[in-house]
């Protein structure tokens, strides 16, 4: 499994990619202080923390053990 976090600084997102195809997109939540991922999937948002890097690492643990459960 390929997971890809593409900066878009114009928009301040970060699209994410799993084996080439569109996951999500993660932006930032001024009032929650924090990063959202709004995955393709599903029409609500996940939110993670304040630091792109914590929520990036944790959004690619999580989808890489998805399996497991």
């Amino acid at each position: 499994m390929k997971i890809e976090f593409i900066k878009d600084e114009m928009t301040q997102t970060v699209k994410v990619k799993v084996n080439k195809e569109n996951y999500g997109e993660l932006i930032f939540d001024t009032d929650q202080d924090a990063w959202v991922l709004w995955p393709k999937q599903i029409d609500d948002g996940v939110t993670y923390f304040a630091d792109l890097q914590e929520t990036m690492d944790q959004i690619k643990y999580e989808l890489e053990h998805a399996d497991e459960n």
